[in-house]
């Protein structure tokens, strides 16, 4: 048995991983000698997708593979033999970063294909969280549009990974070690520090409790992404 956590941070040891770790005790709680591959993307060398094709081409070396020879080649595969996948990012400009966005164009786009509905070629169902960090609070978050944002690459996920993924989200998070060394009018520090301190242990229970139901299934709900066709 065997899960794959992916850290979309630039930072190692800050919200984004902290729940991603959580996630992780919360899986190996109830497989104590799961095998866990810890994954830090800024850690990676590697590009988005090309729009190379070679994964769609009929009868072609790659079809159904992403061809790109960098540092997600081995990890892409990964993600479909799991038994269990958990993606953190941290959210920037209302969405997932960067890093988190390319790894995906890579990993969903050579599995999905131009069949009705995107039909999948993944092998089997797998389980997979997407763990979001935001410095947004939860009410303004829902009111300018993230979670239905949000929605949209989930269903891909879902669709490409054939089964429901779930979502756990960390709201209006620390963001510094110390406020004062940056230019900030719109939060402060006490605000934060009392936010956090009351909430990013819950935030954190969250992820753990995620991994908890996850790991107790023993059947995936199958995922049909709905696509008008012509």
């Amino acid at each position: 048995m065997k899960i794959v956590a992916i850290n979309g941070s630039p930072r190692k040891d800050f919200n984004s991983a902290k729940m991603l770790k959580s996630w992780v005790e919360g899986y190996k709680s109830v497989h104590p000698d799961v095998e866990v591959e810890y994954v830090n993307l800024y850690s990676l060398k590697f590009t988005g997708c090309t729009s190379c094709f070679s994964c769609k081409r009929i009868n072609g070396k790659f079809y159904g593979q992403c061809p790109i020879k960098d540092d997600l080649l081995p990890l892409i595969p990964k993600l479909y033999e799991a038994d269990a996948v958990a993606i953190a990012s941290p959210i920037y400009f209302g969405d997932m970063n960067a890093y988190t966005k390319c790894l995906l164009e890579r990993a969903l786009f050579s599995h999905t294909t131009y069949r009705k509905n995107h039909e999948s070629l993944a092998k089997k169902p797998v389980p997979v969280t997407v763990i979001y960090t935001m410095n947004c609070p939860k009410e303004l978050a829902a009111q300018i549009g993230y979670l239905e944002r949000f929605k949209e690459m989930e269903a891909y996920i879902s669709n490409t990974f054939l089964t429901p993924c779930k979502r756990v989200c960390a709201y209006n998070t620390y963001q510094f070690l110390n406020y004062a060394n940056y230019e900030m009018e719109m939060f402060t520090e006490e605000e934060k520090r009392l936010y956090r301190d009351n909430n990013f242990e819950n935030d954190c229970k969250a992820a753990y409790d995620s991994a908890v139901e996850t790991a107790n299934h023993k059947e995936f709900p199958p995922f049909t992404f709905h696509l008008t066709v012509g």
